[in-house]
């Protein structure tokens, strides 16, 4: 019986498997990765990495000192003052003697601590005379260049009224102390409250002109900081013209 034919030779067929073989893998294909590890691999062939973030600066809160360490230290600042210092009594002296004069408080105990704040004020302010005196020189030495003799004739009777106020003050404050007799220190006290009423008059009237200046000034074209300056302006002058009206009161006292 004939055997059955045999197949071609099998060399040709070995040859394509040794040229498949010698072939190198694609660049996306590892023949040791399993399909999962192959998708991940492709995908870090494929897609380029992020840049790396630039890194965030957290800024500190600044740290404010709370309010009332403010309100202490503008309190420190005022009565270190001289001038703030004698306001302070003022507006002691004058809350009592309201309180006097309504006769809700008792008059034999308040009325003595009234008395020495009043005198406690003159010692403060004696020699305050001496910047008027230096106002004036300087005013003189001005005088030459002024073509306005109304108006410096009115800034010189204003000088010599508040100059007077404040001699006769110290005047009166030495009288108090023993210095000199009562003959010197009645009539400087009398002096001192006429030439103090009609410091108040003079100033009261330029207040009440510049609070009425700054009202015709008032404009809505302004900026928001502006107009709030200005409303501070306007505040403090009407704050001065308050005051000038409750010296006025208790100087006619």
């Amino acid at each position: 019986m004939p055997s059955p034919p045999r197949s071609s030779s099998p060399t040709p067929m070995l040859a394509l498997f040794d040229k498949a073989s010698s072939l190198p893998p694609p660049a996306l294909f590892h023949p040791i990765l399993t399909p999962k590890d192959e998708l991940t691999n492709n995908n870090e062939y494929l897609s380029t990495p992020p840049p790396p973030a630039a890194p965030v600066t957290v800024q500190q809160p600044i740290k404010t000192p709370p309010p009332s360490r403010d309100v202490l230290a503008v309190i420190q600042k005022y009565i270190s003052d001289l001038e703030g210092r004698d306001k302070s009594i003022k507006i002691i002296q004058y809350a009592f003697k309201i309180l006097l004069h309504y006769r809700w408080v008792d008059s034999k105990r308040w009325s003595t601590m009234v008395s020495h704040f009043s005198q406690t004020r003159k010692i403060l302010r004696v020699g305050h005379c001496l910047g008027t005196i230096r106002e004036m020189m300087d005013l003189y030495s001005s005088s030459t260049k002024n073509n306005h003799p109304l108006r410096m004739l009115a800034t010189w009777c204003g000088l010599l009224i508040t100059l007077g106020n404040e001699v006769a003050d110290d005047l009166f404050c030495f009288y108090k102390m023993g210095v000199f007799g009562p003959s010197l220190g009645k009539k400087a006290e009398k002096v001192s409250i006429y030439c103090w009423f009609v410091g108040i008059f003079l100033d009261l009237k330029s207040n009440l002109k510049s609070l009425h200046g700054l009202l015709q000034q008032q404009r809505k074209d302004l900026s928001v900081e502006e107009q709030h300056a200005h409303q501070q302006k306007i505040f403090l002058a009407r704050v001065s013209c308050t005051k000038l009206m409750m010296d006025g009161i208790f100087c006619g006292k």
